[in-house]
């Protein structure tokens, strides 16, 4: 059985079974990569751009998942009906790369998200000196998972910032992070990110509504020149931080990211109306 797993279904290889009959299969597999998708209302939310970071992720790892792609859109449609549409995250693991045809499974799994006086006041969130090996990829790191895990726990923080070897603050443990200093939006280059698909629309948003966004390294030496910092991701969607450490931001309040808080809601809202209409 899968211990991450929830609900009864699952889908493997494209067969929707019940999770209490799938036993230990990623056991020996070789090369892992993975996808998170957020259901809401029924609809998995851009499901088009998760697929297009699933075969960027295998290719970072010189293989390809484009033969079993519409399997993977149809398998996620299918697991939803299967499991009576919960508003929860769905994962993608694609597994044995080196066969002709990968294999593939996908599960709902536990999903916490923000609750309202979280985006209404921020959270905490600590440093952490910590690199991943291919930013640019979705890899299982069970070890790395571990570690972050801890240190979490630890601080009682909601997300670690990892810092690498130049004293740079480079990305979240699960999400992108940028800044804001004097009404520009600044965020580490995307060579050394994995490029979340709420990043991207960061970007698109911030061409919509007028607002410089530059991708420079963040020392954290610089950390006190910041007016606010946020973290994006599936589950958070854009969050507000209100502390790193013992440094504390006014960044739920900040007129920058509330303005992205809501276009990104505006969008999101979009697309599941366009999706429930088609």
């Amino acid at each position: 059985m899968i211990s991450e797993a929830e609900e009864k279904y699952m889908v493997i290889n494209g067969k929707v079974m019940p999770v209490s009959e799938a036993g230990d299969i990623l056991a020996g597999s070789s090369r892992t990569i993975y996808e998170v998708i957020k259901v809401v209302s029924g609809i998995p939310l851009f499901l088009e751009k998760h697929m297009e970071r699933l075969e960027a992720s295998a290719k970072l790892i010189n293989y390809s998942v484009a033969n079993i792609m519409n399997s993977i859109r149809e398998s996620i449609t299918e697991l939803i009906k299967a499991n009576n549409s919960p508003e929860k995250n769905i994962k993608i693991i694609v597994y044995n790369m080196g066969n002709p045809v990968p294999d593939f499974m996908a599960y709902f799994i536990r999903s916490s998200y923000p609750t309202p006086e979280q985006y209404e006041t921020g959270v905490h969130g600590i440093l952490l000196k910590e690199e991943r090996n291919n930013p640019n990829a979705k890899v299982v790191n069970s070890s790395y998972k571990e570690r972050v895990a801890a240190a979490l726990a630890e601080a009682k923080a909601y997300e670690a910032l990892l810092v690498n070897r130049e004293g740079e603050i480079t990305e979240g443990s699960r999400s992108n992070i940028f800044f804001v200093r004097n009404g520009k939006v600044l965020t580490a280059p995307k060579g050394n990110v994995l490029i979340g698909i709420t990043r991207v629309y960061v970007f698109d948003l911030c061409k919509k509504l007028g607002i410089e966004i530059v991708e420079e390294p963040i020392l954290v030496s610089v950390l006190g020149e910041m007016d606010g910092v946020f973290m994006t991701g599936t589950s958070p969607k854009i969050l507000p931080i209100s502390t790193i450490g013992d440094m504390s931001f006014n960044s739920s309040k900040n007129p920058v990211i509330k303005a992205l808080i809501k276009s990104y809601d505006d969008v999101v809202e979009k697309y599941i109306k366009e999706k429930t209409i088609g």
